[in-house]
């Protein structure tokens, strides 16, 4: 029979400089950015957990989103699921990506 050990330790964050340093991104969405890519891939990010835990307004939110969708780091993907519903994926990611381009509401 094998034991499990659990291994307690504080959170922390490995970030590359080059997240760090990017001059395009304010410092509160690099802060946030590094936060998140800080996360265990098994952790559910939730934007009223971050916006609480940062203490931002709605604003300051949609501000650092925007920007780190602007430069690649962050991104949202509206699916329609059953009965005609719209549900929203978004995906953060520690090397920029192209963002696609944006679809009209309507199609």
């Amino acid at each position: 029979m094998s034991q499990r050990i659990q291994v307690k330790r504080r959170p922390f964050t490995v970030v590359a400089d080059d997240i760090l340093t990017d001059q395009r991104l304010s410092e509160r969405a690099r802060l946030l950015l590094a936060w998140m890519l800080g996360r265990s891939p098994d952790f559910e990010l939730r934007v009223h957990h971050i916006r609480r835990t940062f203490q931002l307004s709605e604003q300051q939110w949609v501000k650092a989103r925007k920007e780190m969708e602007a430069t690649g780091y962050f991104q949202q993907e509206r699916t329609q699921v059953e009965g005609g519903k719209f549900a929203w994926a978004h995906f953060v990611t520690d090397t920029p990506i192209e963002p696609p381009p944006q679809k009209p509401w309507g199609g």
